[in-house]
């Protein structure tokens, strides 16, 4: 059957658990999966871009729902816009005199800036959001391209309740696996996206 929704997958881990007594919780294993996936699969498939707005006198802004990770930040000029620079929070140089930020870094559940802004300054945060299946929100991107990766991950949580070690190993192996080709596909991609970028320069300096 094919794997491409919240409820497709529900039935497809019913499938293969053949358990009538976990079926109500196959949703709990799936937020499990969801939860280990989040610290393990770094993919474009789940990058996204979101607009953050300041406010005058004040130094952050609110992270969006779905954050995990941050990726970049640029602050947006009418002729484009510049990206600024991550600095850890430890490290970031506060001032208190208000201007426009120039550096940036992630403070508790906000975007922090290193001084308040003089002024109401719009931000594009590119960040890693988070896997959330849910009956509102069916699917997404990586279920649509990894649905063996969701469900092993899905059926290793579930594996506890099994009692059968060699199925649960199995499970896990499995789900290594589609972790490793995932990951290595995505290395694959940033790789041929360097290469892309470098061709012309290699080429220009071999011309006599």
């Amino acid at each position: 059957m094919a794997i491409t929704t919240y409820a497709e997958l529900q039935a497809a881990a019913a499938n293969w658990l053949v358990r009538a007594d976990l079926t109500a919780r196959i949703p709990e294993f799936i937020t499990l999966a969801e939860a280990r996936l989040n610290r393990v699969l770094r993919t474009r498939l789940s990058e996204t871009e979101v607009t953050l707005t300041t406010r005058p006198g004040v130094r952050a802004a609110p992270l969006p729902p779905g954050f995990t990770e941050p990726l970049r930040l640029w602050i947006e000029r009418p002729g484009g816009r510049e990206e600024l620079p991550f600095r850890e929070a430890s490290l970031m140089a506060v001032v208190s005199l208000r201007g426009e930020p120039s550096s940036w870094t992630v403070d508790g559940t906000n975007v922090g800036f290193d001084r308040p802004c003089d002024q109401a300054y719009a931000f594009t945060l590119r960040l890693l959001e988070k896997f959330a299946l849910s009956d509102a929100a069916p699917t997404n991107a990586v279920l649509s391209e990894f649905p063996d990766l969701y469900l092993f991950a899905t059926l290793s949580e579930a594996a506890p309740f099994l009692r059968d070690a060699e199925l649960a190993a199995a499970y896990e192996t499995k789900l290594g696996l589609a972790i490793a080709q995932a990951n290595a596909r995505e290395a694959r991609s940033r790789a041929a996206g360097t290469l892309v970028t470098e061709v012309p320069a290699l080429t220009q300096a071999g011309r006599p």
